[in-house]
C-alpha cells in the first residue's frame, strides 16, 4: 500500500513539474498583474480566466482588486495603480478616458438579446392601465438611477429604432434601483429601468418585464489599460490579453451554449465556474444562472456601437464634440483566431 501511495505521489509531483516547465514559469517567477474591477458577476469571462489558471499559463499572476464604482477603477488604472481595468461604458467614462491616456482593449460585456443585463419592470396596475410595450413609453413616467449610464444609452437606443422621440418619456431620476422600486410601489412612476437580476428579484404576479436588449442591443462593459502601460510594457499586455481570450472562449463555451431547440447545454464545467463566479462576486448561484451574461467568444468589442455611444453623448453635451470613439480603442492584441 505504502509503496503505491509512493509511486502516485511521485507520478503527480512528476505531472506538477511538468506542468510549471509547459507553463514557462515557476511560481516565484510569476509576474503580478493587479486587474481593477468591481463586484460584478458581469466579470464572468475574467473570473473564469483566473480561476482555469490561464493568467498563470502567460506568467502572471491575477491579483483582483475591488473597488466600489467603475469611475474609481478608470482613476485607479490613470494613477498607476492597478495595471487593467474593467468598467461599464457611461458618458463619464468617455469624458475620463481621452483625457487620462485610458485605452481599451477588450469587450468585458455587451447586452445581447437572450442575456439581458437591464429591463423595464412594469407593475400590474401600469400593465393594466394599458403600459404594455415599447410603443406605449411616450409620456410614461420611468424610473431610473442617474443620466449618463449604460442602461439610459440603452433605452435611448430602443426608442431611436421605434421612432420614440426620447424627450417624450418622463425619465425620472432616483439614483439607486432601491429607490426606484419605492417610486414604482408607490405610484410615482410606471416603469423602473433596472438591472435584469433586480428586476427578476422583484416581479411580482400580473407584472411584466421588457428587456432591453431584445429591442436593441449595446456594448455595456469594457477591459482597459492607460497608453503609458502599452508603451512600457506591451509583451505583459499582449500576454494578458491571450490569457483574457481564453477565459472569454472558456466562459463561452460553459454558459452561453444552447441547442436548436433553445435548450441550454452547460459546458464541463459550468458547475465549478459557476461557484466560483458567484462566490466572488457575491451573487446567488441559481439568480446567477438564471441572469448569464454575455461576452464574444474571442473579447471583440462591437466597435461600431461604441462610436454610437460617444456620438449619442456628444448629442446630449456631456461629451466633447472634439471626442473620436476610434481614439480610445487599441484593438492590435485580440487575436482573431
Amino acid at each position: 500500500m505504502r509503496s503505491r501511495r509512493g509511486g502516485a505521489l511521485t507520478r503527480l509531483l512528476a505531472v506538477l513539474c511538468f506542468c510549471w516547465t509547459a507553463f514557462g514559469a515557476t511560481p516565484a517567477e510569476f509576474a503580478p498583474v493587479r486587474i481593477g474591477l468591481t463586484r460584478e458577476a458581469s466579470a464572468g469571462p475574467l473570473y473564469v480566466a483566473v480561476a482555469a489558471g490561464y493568467f498563470q499559463a502567460e506568467g502572471l499572476q491575477p491579483q483582483l482588486r475591488f473597488f466600489d464604482s467603475d469611475a474609481t477603477v478608470s482613476a485607479a488604472a490613470a494613477a498607476g495603480k492597478v495595471d487593467f481595468g474593467a468598467a461599464s461604458l457611461t458618458a463619464a467614462f468617455y469624458r475620463y478616458a481621452p483625457t487620462h491616456g485610458i485605452k481599451v482593449l477588450a469587450s468585458q460585456v455587451s447586452d445581447q438579446t437572450g442575456f439581458p443585463m437591464y429591463a423595464l419592470l412594469i407593475r400590474k396596475r401600469a400593465r393594466d392601465a394599458g403600459l404594455r410595450g415599447v410603443n406605449d413609453l411616450p409620456h410614461k413616467r420611468i424610473g431610473m438611477t442617474t443620466p449618463g449610464s449604460g442602461a439610459h444609452y440603452s433605452l435611448a437606443s430602443v426608442a431611436t429604432r421605434f421612432k420614440i422621440d426620447p424627450g417624450d418619456m418622463k425619465l425620472v431620476w432616483l439614483e439607486a434601483p432601491a429607490r426606484e422600486l419605492s417610486a414604482l410601489s408607490r405610484g410615482e412612476v410606471d416603469a423602473a429601468l433596472l438591472p435584469y437580476a433586480a428586476a427578476l428579484r422583484s416581479a411580482r404576479e400580473g407584472d411584466a418585464l421588457l428587456r432591453l436588449s431584445d429591442f436593441a442591443t449595446s456594448q455595456q462593459g469594457v477591459v482597459f489599460t492607460t497608453a503609458s502601460n502599452i508603451q512600457a510594457n506591451r509583451s505583459s499586455v499582449e500576454k494578458f490579453v491571450r490569457a483574457y481570450q481564453r477565459g472569454t472562449a472558456e466562459y463561452h463555451l460553459n454558459f452561453l451554449q444552447y441547442d436548436d431547440g433553445g435548450d441550454f447545454i452547460p459546458g464541463p464545467r459550468y458547475a465549478e465556474y459557476l461557484a466560483f463566479i458567484a462566490r466572488t462576486a457575491r451573487v446567488s448561484p441559481d439568480l446567477l444562472a438564471m441572469t448569464k451574461t454575455y461576452c464574444d467568444r474571442l473579447a471583440n468589442l462591437d466597435a461600431a456601437d461604441i462610436d454610437r455611444q460617444v456620438k449619442f453623448w456628444q448629442r446630449e453635451g456631456g461629451l466633447d464634440e472634439g471626442t473620436a470613439a476610434a481614439d480610445l480603442l487599441d484593438l492590435s492584441f485580440l487575436d482573431g483566431r
